[in-house]
């Protein structure tokens, strides 16, 4: 049997169970939230916003102060191994860029964009990590086309059961796994969001003619 070609096959990454399924559970709270809220509309989304806005300092403070303290972010992330990655311990972790990407769609897209963005990252990139993980064989730009193949699916299933026009699905799942594919420098809990909202925003207002962004 013949060697399968290393330029061929993903490497296959640790799966942090506990870590995903944090990351599942806690990224789409405010999505679900948001998509039936208690509350008015308005009202939601101002309560979102405080509550992202929250997260998102209390998050990069602690990154600061842990970035800044060898002894404490030794401690914090040999307390913490089971949530967030090793490669996270000598820059901002997922949780602060995804609390940032978050504030950023819910104040500047309308709520289904919003919502949907959100759930791309929190359902999707889950799938992409399962996808690669247990079938992953390609890859392109280190990552296996199989989790994209994966993103891509969830993405679109998301969309069209949200939005309800396959066009506009299509294209934002399609910008969601591209962006998901090649955020190299730039943490995907990031990008992902912001780019997917940008392109199914720009989707509703081709097909649609809805172009309206929040009004503050």
């Amino acid at each position: 049997m013949q060697d399968t070609p290393q330029s061929t096959v993903a490497p296959h990454k640790p799966f942090q169970g506990y870590r995903k399924f944090y990351h599942v559970l806690a990224s789409s709270l405010f999505p679900l939230f948001y998509l039936r809220p208690p509350l008015p509309e308005g009202e939601a989304r101002f309560l979102l916003l405080w509550a992202t806005g929250a997260c998102f300092a209390l998050s990069f403070l602690l990154d600061l102060l842990r970035l800044r303290d060898r002894q404490f972010n030794s401690r914090f992330m040999r307390t913490f191994s089971f949530l967030i990655r090793q490669s996270e311990q000598d820059r901002f972790n997922g949780s602060t860029f995804l609390c940032l990407a978050f504030f950023i769609v819910i104040l500047l897209f309308p709520r289904t964009v919003a919502i949907t963005a959100m759930l791309f990252l929190s359902l999707g990139d889950a799938a992409a990590e399962l996808g690669g993980k247990h079938f992953g064989r390609l890859k392109i730009f280190g990552r296996s086309l199989e989790g994209t193949l994966a993103f891509f699916l969830v993405a679109f299933a998301v969309a069209y059961s949200l939005l309800d026009d396959w066009r506009v699905a299509l294209l934002g799942a399609l910008a969601g796994a591209l962006v998901e594919l090649l955020s190299f420098e730039v943490d995907d809990n990031l990008t992902v969001p912001i780019g997917s909202a940008l392109a199914l925003w720009l989707a509703l207002s081709l097909f649609h003619f809805e172009p309206a962004f929040p009004s503050f």
